[in-house]
């Protein structure tokens, strides 16, 4: 009898969707495109191209690095300190600035730390995700954080420092989860880091914070506790970092000028050193973060059901975080490096907390024919809104944008000079005429105030004041060979108008050009906006 034999059809493989439709069904979600829509519109707060005056005295030094091939040991741009012992710890960062700005001038320099600073959101956004935050959770959690560091983001080394403490955190979190190898991507990280900027320090500092906190919830068996032996990697891989961290010009010697400028600049009075002002609105948003973590961390401690979500490592971090911007404002962004991912955890889970599973059902059938549509407008207004401050940074980063907001004209006209000039300018105004001018000119005092010492700046700002009493602003001025000053309109300027020897030459939007002795040499020199008579 013959054997009825049946075909048997070969296994095949599940079918994929392409990617655009598996995005589309993504997008398809409300909340997922309104994620889309705040991640895309947070790469809007790092660009920002003149509003910190010291990136173009970043850019000179730069162009210093690359034309000696060295690290200067020395102040070179103010007269007033020349020589004196310089800790370049930015000076990566200044090569970088100096070799874009090469290739493609300002704009490029400004979309590079844009780019760097969005990273930044981006890794935040996957740290939120490892706590179980919801799409509209991390939205609105990546909203606070980008309005919170924005003030302190732009085109400046130190967003370095914001974008790789937040990648430092996700490697160190994500490993203790998972474990892998990409825990030993620190060490290397922190030997570039430790060029890059001196904040490398606070990257050292927390991730001790996390291995201690670690080791003390595994001891004592508190919340989710991560394996012995992967919390002694991540104890190895921090003391590598820290040896890594010493591959830098000045050694180990960097740890201590890090640990220590700061409070030798808060002596000096400069706003971004000091405690935030939240009388001024655009500290507002600070206060925010730190009364809302506040009023999430008793609420979940609060309610039995929800303390599991309460890590003490996050708490532990937190508070340095948060103890470091009320001390000083330039402190803000790493507040929201170690703050806004508990804060999504605790809000996600103070929503699922009071949102019933009928609610929720409903919700998740919210979705129809135009729900992809709606996604992708949602979408298209974030890259619309990026376009938008795009083409604002580009204007401002223009020759004119430039014009308006430096004295453009005034440093034109020093450039004429026959011969070299000190010019005494605003602090925020130096280091654009260094950028300009320099080495034609040098000034009495820059963004970079650590080398030339607490005695040149209080004299900076005897003059600025143009005090009488002795020394007065005059006699500081003769004392230290200044020979121009290019200040805004006051009581400086009131008495250099009554003193014999000091002529004023231009106008420019109500940055007023003196020079002191020979002034022939400018006969005729005008600026478009002069009012001088």
């Amino acid at each position: 009898m013959a054997t009825l034999i049946r075909a048997v059809p070969p296994a095949t493989a599940p079918e994929v969707s392409p990617p655009h439709r598996r995005l589309v069904a993504w997008l398809s979600n409300p909340r997922n495109a309104l994620l889309a829509a705040v991640l895309i519109l947070t790469a809007g707060a790092g660009l920002d191209a003149i509003s910190d005056p010291d990136v173009w005295w970043h850019i000179r030094l730069g162009d210093w690095i690359i034309a000696h091939h060295q690290i200067p040991a020395g102040e070179l741009f103010a007269y007033t300190a020349f020589g004196n012992p310089l800790v370049a710890h930015e000076w990566l960062s200044e090569t970088i600035f100096a070799a874009v700005a090469a290739a493609g001038g300002l704009v490029l320099v400004t979309i590079l730390m844009g780019v760097v600073a969005w990273s930044a959101m981006g890794a935040t956004l996957l740290r939120g995700r490892l706590r179980g935050a919801g799409p509209l959770v991390l939205a609105i959690g990546l909203a606070l954080g980008a309005r919170t560091a924005e003030p302190v983001l732009g085109t400046r080394p130190q967003v370095f420092t914001f974008a790789l403490v937040c990648w430092t955190l996700w490697i160190a979190e994500s490993y203790l989860r998972s474990g892998g190898r990409r825990l030993w991507l620190l060490p290397p990280l922190f030997l570039i880091w430790a060029n890059l900027h001196a904040g490398f320090i606070a990257g050292i500092g927390l991730l001790a914070i996390v291995v201690v906190a670690e080791a003390v919830k595994r001891r004592w068996s508190i919340g989710t506790v991560a394996s012995g032996q992967r919390i002694a990697r991540l104890g190895i891989a921090v003391c590598a970092s820290a040896l890594a961290a010493c591959v830098n010009p000045y050694g180990p010697r960097l740890f201590i000028f890090a640990a220590t400028t700061g409070a030798t600049e808060r002596q000096k009075g400069i706003i971004e050193w000091q405690s935030p002002n939240f009388g001024d609105p655009t500290m507002w948003v600070l206060l925010t973060l730190l009364v809302t973590f506040a009023a999430l961390t008793v609420t979940v401690l609060a309610r039995p059901s929800l303390r599991r979500h309460f890590d003490p490592r996050d708490f532990a971090l937190a508070a340095v975080g948060g103890g470091l911007a009320l001390m000083s404002v330039r402190n803000t962004a790493i507040c929201v490096a170690v703050m806004i991912p508990p804060w999504m955890a605790m809000a996600a889970a103070v929503a699922r907390s009071l949102q019933t599973r009928g609610a929720a059902g409903r919700d998740a059938r919210r979705t129809g024919p135009a729900a992809p549509l709606v996604g992708m407008a949602l979408v298209a207004v974030g890259v619309l809104g990026v376009g938008v401050v795009g083409t604002r940074v580009a204007q401002s980063a223009s020759a004119e944008g430039i014009a308006t907001a430096y004295p453009a004209c005034a440093t034109g006209l020093l450039a004429r000079s026959p011969t070299l000039q000190r010019v005494f300018t605003a602090y925020g105004t130096g280091g654009y005429v260094v950028y300009r001018l320099w080495p034609r000119a040098s000034v009495y005092e820059y963004g970079e105030s650590i080398s030339l010492g607490t005695a040149v700046f209080n004299d900076y700002r005897r003059i600025a004041a143009g005090v009488t009493s002795t020394p007065t602003a005059l006699q500081l001025l003769v004392s230290s060979g200044t020979t121009a000053v290019l200040y805004s309109k006051g009581a400086l300027t009131d008495e250099l108008n009554a003193t014999p020897g000091w002529t004023q030459i231009a106008d420019d939007h109500g940055m007023l050009l003196y020079l002191h002795g020979d002034a022939s040499w400018a006969a005729g020199a005008a600026c478009a906006a002069s009012t001088t008579s």
